[in-house]
């Protein structure tokens, strides 16, 4: 009897044991540093691609706080990579960022430290290799960022200015030239 209970038991042990991936090991907190010129920026990047990032948002807590109290959380996103300007994507290409919660005010510095995980949209995004072959950073945080709308990037406050307003053939033939 024992002998025909085992493979029961060891299914159930499969099928209702949690399952923990990796990212949900991560609690580092990832703090942007922006490089002083785009040149380094491009240069420190391992991947540059044209993406479209979707709602689905993978959020922990780091089980690290602020003194006032705010928790550090990281999140996972899934690039859905549309073009590669430099490098070349694993499959799957995760984006690992960390972000405060509750969110804080417009103007609180720690917005542009800890860039949390980014809104529905596509983008061109310089990132870095992060810890395994399928996690990625941000390459500085919001200055690593380039909104794509109506075919156009869009530099934010954080930008190099000279990507905005390029489209992504004239943003990879800039790469190309420097």
């Amino acid at each position: 009897m024992i002998i025909h209970l085992t493979p029961f038991i060891l299914c159930a042990l499969m099928f209702f044991h949690p399952v923990v991936s990796h990212a949900a090991n991560i609690t580092q907190i990832i703090k942007a540093d922006r490089p002083e010129t785009s040149e380094l920026m491009e240069h420190q990047s391992d991947l540059i691609v044209s993406v479209h990032l979707d709602q689905h948002i993978r959020k922990w807590d780091t089980g690290q706080r602020l003194p006032s109290g705010e928790h550090f959380i990281n999140a996972e996103q899934i690039l859905h990579i549309h073009n590669q300007l430099k490098g070349q994507a694993p499959s799957p290409a995760l984006l690992l960022t960390t972000g405060v919660e509750p969110l804080p005010d417009p103007e609180s510095p720690l917005n542009t430290q800890y860039t949390g995980p980014l809104a529905d949209g596509d983008y061109v995004l310089f990132l870095k290799h992060f810890q395994d072959p399928n996690h990625f950073i941000l390459s500085g945080g919001f200055c690593a960022v380039y909104p794509v709308v109506f075919g156009k990037l869009i530099a934010l406050d954080d930008g190099f200015k000279e990507f905005g307003g390029k489209t992504i053939p004239e943003l990879q033939q800039l790469l190309h030239s420097e």
